[in-house]
């Protein structure tokens, strides 16, 4: 009786235990990152209010715009390209466009669903459940700056009317005393709406000493 069967046997037993810590990490850190879905720093609706300086870049790292918003809750908002002269302001899924973040505000047809906030809700519960590739990374440093950090791909569910859904892959910058969100790089986007990923890459600064409590225009 030749001896290869038990040895690969016995090869495929090391493997299997040399990768069971690898796999027991992974979940434990893909529970984790789920955890912070659920009221934690990556849950938008506990976030207090706060701006967000997006910055886009090629792959090859050249700038190609920025973008501000500014979120009171994520029902209420402002955004637009810095120096574009088009803001949009949205309340409760009903939009206004004016020239800069301050307005004049003029009401602009609804694009948004009816149930806005229930959009919202279910896609981020989307995004919590199909996470992928996570990976806790302990502190980072970014411009002498010490941050805790979490990366994981991501995306929605498609639509159940349009068939639409999107995502990306995430690295996501925490206060380590706060645990809020200080900086947010996205890239590898794919959606049901674009023909291929796209390598482009998104630097988002958060910043919550300006709040600003957004009301519906009169």
């Amino acid at each position: 009786m030749t001896l290869l069967p038990f040895l690969r046997f016995a090869a495929l037993g090391a493997s299997l235990a040399l990768a069971a810590p690898a796999l027991a990490e992974d979940a434990a850190c893909r529970a984790r990152i789920k955890a912070m879905f659920d009221g934690g720093p990556l849950d938008p609706f506990v976030r207090p209010p706060h701006r967000v300086t997006n910055t886009v870049l090629s792959p090859e790292g050249d700038m190609r715009y920025q973008y501000l918003a500014i979120w009171d809750s994520p029902a209420r908002s402002i955004g637009g390209v810095l120096g574009s002269g088009t803001f949009a302001l949205i309340v409760e899924g009903d939009s206004w466009t004016g020239p800069d973040p301050e307005g004049p505000w003029t009401a602009a047809p609804n694009m948004l669903p009816d149930d806005y906030d229930g959009l919202q809700r279910r896609q981020h519960a989307e995004s919590r459940e199909n996470l992928t590739d996570p990976a806790c990374l302990g502190t980072v440093t970014v411009d002498d700056t010490a941050y805790e950090a979490v990366s994981y791909v991501t995306r929605t569910d498609p639509d159940p009317d349009s068939g639409a859904w999107f995502g990306a892959r995430n690295t996501v910058y925490l206060d380590p005393e706060t645990q809020r969100v200080q900086r947010w790089e996205m890239t590898d986007f794919t959606s049901s709406f674009a023909p291929e990923l796209s390598r482009d890459i998104h630097v988002q600064v958060f910043s919550y000493d300006d709040p600003m409590t957004i009301t519906r225009p009169e």
